[in-house]
Formats: structure tokens, sequence, C-alpha cells
């Protein structure tokens, strides 16, 4: 299987994600000082709430940026590895098309959300929902949230389609599917009638396999999609 990874994307997302972490704990470091300092001078307590407040959201950035680009494995590496195994007939692109992760295949596209969330997280429609525990409120800002996976993907799987008809306005273009991967070993993923495929890592071989049985994907068309998709 060919893939294709933006690695120049992946260097300078985590330069930045390291970047970014010395200023949060100077913000916040500073905040708490100007917190003292506003017991006996109240002058510093808007010094306090702006300082406080930017490291918040430096905080927020950070963790966002650690979570996607800098801890391991990442998606990228993630799918890479599930993968590998499969024919040329599949092709993964990592970060270098209108979304993050699109995997052309016999049967189609896949626009791929991937999920490293661990925890009890149940998948009831278009409703995911994720238990809590302690451990979550003490990773505050370490752990970032789940969001609305159904519809990121769906989201993504309709950015992907738009892309490729402009791309190719004269193409039948391909079926375009949203698809939704747990990738954390420690999630325990219940899933009940979802609105798109939602997965954890040792399902999606076996789905994939049975999904390209469809072959409606000419070669040449693949070709041209990779092309366009690798930046070619």
């Amino acid at each position: 299987m060919k893939v294709v990874t933006d690695t120049q994307l992946v260097e300078s997302r985590a330069k930045w994600a390291k970047r970014i972490a010395p200023f949060t704990l100077l913000f916040l470091v500073g905040g708490l000082i100007t917190n003292f300092l506003s017991i006996s001078q109240p002058e510093y307590f808007r010094p306090t709430l702006i300082l406080l407040a930017l490291g918040f959201v430096s905080a927020i950035v950070s963790s966002n940026l650690v979570n996607n680009w800098v801890r391991e494995p990442r998606a990228d590496q993630v799918l890479t590895q599930i993968l590998k195994k499969f024919s040329n007939d599949y092709q993964l692109f990592n970060y270098t098309g209108p979304i993050r992760h699109v995997l052309i295949a016999p049967d189609g596209l896949y626009a791929i959300v991937v999920k490293n969330h661990d925890g009890e997280i149940t998948v009831n429609g278009r409703k995911v929902s994720r238990k809590f525990t302690w451990k979550r409120l003490v990773k505050m800002f370490a752990d970032e949230g789940l969001g609305s996976p159904i519809a990121e993907a769906e989201n993504r799987a309709a950015k992907l389609a738009k892309s490729l008809n402009r791309e190719f306005p004269d193409m039948d273009v391909p079926p375009v599917k949203p698809l939704l991967l747990f990738s954390n070993k420690e999630a325990q993923v219940t899933v009940n009638q979802p609105d798109v495929p939602a997965l954890v890592t040792s399902e999606i071989k076996n789905y994939l396999r049975e999904e390209g049985k469809n072959r409606v994907v000419s070669s040449d068309v693949r070709k041209k999609l990779a092309e366009y998709l690798g930046g070619e």
C-alpha cells in the first residue's frame, strides 16, 4: 500500500507545540504572582485576569498541538501501521489534501477521523458520549475533548467531496465515505446503530476488505485522485 504523509507539516506543528509550552508556564506563573500582589495592591487584579486568561488559552492550544502532532503514535502512524499490508489498490494520504486523512480504496474514498481517547465511549446513532472519570479531571488540559466525531467525519467527507468535484468537474467522482476510528487500546467502545461507521483498530481491516469487494473505482480514476491528493 502506498502511504504519503506531509512530514514537513508534522515537524512544523510539533515545533510550534514546543514553542508555545514555555509561554503557557510563563503566563500561569505570572498570573499566580500578580494574584498574590493584588491582595495588597488592587491594581494588579486586572493583569492577573489577563495573564490567567492567556495561560488558559495557551494551555488549550499547546495541548491540542501536542496531542495531534507530538504524542506518538500519531493518527497517521496508527493508520499506516494498521493498513501497511493492504495491496496497492489502497492508498493513504496524511495531511496532503483538503482533510487530514484520506484513503483511496477500490470501493471509493474514506474520510477518516481518528480519536485517541481512552475510557468508556458509547456511540448511539449520532451521539457519542464518554463516561466521566476523575482521571480526566486531573488531566484537564492534557485531555482533548471528544467533540462531535460523527459530525466531524461527515463534514470532512463533505469537504473532500466538494474539493474533488471542483477539481474534476467532468469526472464521475467516487463516493466519499466518512469513517470514525477509535485508536486507543484502552478505550471500551460500545456502538449502537451509528450514523457513521465507528470502529476500533481491530475491526477496520476486515471492514475495509469487505467493503473493497465492491470494486467501483477504476485504476485510472484512483491514479488521478492519488495525483491530486499527493500534490503531484
